[in-house]
């Protein structure tokens, strides 16, 4: 097996573990390589023991995933309602500069009970104060998910907050996971351009992710 296989194997692998297919696009942005590998389809239908259907690739014997990321879109697409639209109700508190979703509802990943993972950008040196007032509204609206509860549905996480001086995640944290956090973040709005400041300041994750583009 040339690393070029073993790439596509680790990616899909990764993708498996939350049951995932993904589609070429998907395969070709997020594979897990060393240094960047230019593709295509043909490629990846000479790789034994890596299948094909209804646009999706995925593990032989794991065909069933699609059926599982179908059903799960559909959960996703109203958890997004439910995040857009708690968003808009963010934009009241001036400090804040950016929010979006980030886990498995960015990526329409999401089983009907779960919850919707923020990540917050405020601006400088009002961190703490943002969050104060954005777990005050989410509280007012019962909206805010609380540590150890159990019944989570279309409860608000607050996943992450950061100060628009202090976007670089740790470089503990700087891992795969964090780079698939980092890139599959989605913003629901912004103010100026700090979605692209954001990126900016991890291309760390290329370390991890080099196929993927800005």
């Amino acid at each position: 097996m040339d690393s070029f296989q073993k790439s596509i194997f680790k990616t899909l692998i990764y993708a498996d573990i939350f049951s995932y297919p993904l589609t070429f696009d998907q395969l070709k942005k997020f594979l897990i390589t060393p240094k960047k590998i230019d593709f295509d389809i043909t490629d990846i239908n000479k790789i034994k023991g890596i299948l094909k259907k209804k646009n999706y690739f995925f593990l032989k014997g794991r065909s069933e995933i699609i059926r599982e990321r179908v059903k799960k879109e559909r959960y996703a697409r109203e958890k997004i309602k439910i995040a857009q639209k708690t968003a808009r109700l963010l934009k009241l508190i001036p400090f804040i500069k950016m929010v979006g979703v980030t886990g498995n509802l960015a990526m329409k990943n999401t089983l009907e009970n779960d919850d919707i993972d923020f990540l917050i950008v405020t601006s400088k040196n009002r961190l703490w104060l943002s969050r104060f007032l954005v777990v005050c509204l989410l509280e007012l609206l019962g909206k805010r998910r609380h540590p150890k509860e159990k019944e989570v549905k279309d409860k608000i996480c607050l996943n992450m907050f950061l100060d628009e001086d202090n976007l670089r995640i740790p470089k503990k944290e700087q891992n795969l996971f964090s780079a698939h956090e980092v890139l599959q973040f989605k913003p629901l709005w912004q103010r100026g351009n700090i979605y692209d400041d954001f990126l900016n300041q991890n291309q760390w994750v290329k370390k991890f992710l080099v196929n993927w583009k800005n």
